[in-house]
């Protein structure tokens, strides 16, 4: 019976080395395979990691580049309005230039009628002053005649009123 039971030792132990066998291996697989998860998850973990990496350099370079556009964006509007103001400007100063020689010419014109007016006024007054001299001249004649004939006349008259009625100092009222 010892054989028997050494056969079935023998056999048993046989059995449980590929019985421990199996399990050493199933633990070595489990193990292998928990290594090649973590290493997976691992990998998994860095690629979202240099993806979220990426995604943020990306994100930055399209901020960098909206604010590179808007600042180009402002650039030229504030150019096209400082355009703008200067051919505003520049109309404005053209349109005073030329009022200003408007107003000088309408001045220019004013001045030279206003010498010919003047002119023809110191003509009509010399005129004037000739015709009254010329006129005067006559009428101081004809005033001094005039004068010299109702001067005789009131001295002619007179001299009858005295001798028609020679009145008394004292009767002065009547």
């Amino acid at each position: 019976m010892n054989s028997k039971w050494m056969l079935a030792a023998a056999s048993g132990a046989v059995l449980l080395s590929q019985a421990a066998v199996a399990d050493l291996n199933a633990g070595v697989n489990a193990a292998v395979n928990a290594q090649a998860d973590a290493d997976a998850a691992e990998q998994t973990v860095r690629d979202q990691r240099d993806a979220a990496k990426a995604d943020a350099k990306q994100a930055e370079k399209d901020a960098r580049a909206q604010r590179d556009q808007m600042e180009s964006d402002a650039k030229a509007r504030h150019d096209a309005i400082k355009e703008d103001a200067k051919a505003k400007r520049d109309a404005m100063k053209d349109d005073a230039n030329a009022m200003g020689d408007d107003a000088r010419a309408k001045h220019d014109a004013n001045m030279k009628k206003m010498e010919e007016n003047r002119d023809a006024a110191r003509q009509r007054h010399e005129d004037a002053m000739n015709n009254a001299q010329g006129a005067g001249a006559n009428a101081n004649a004809e005033m001094k005649a005039g004068a010299a004939g109702v001067n005789a006349e009131a001295k002619a008259d007179a001299k009858v009123d005295a001798e028609k009625k020679e009145k008394s100092w004292y009767n002065f009222w009547d």
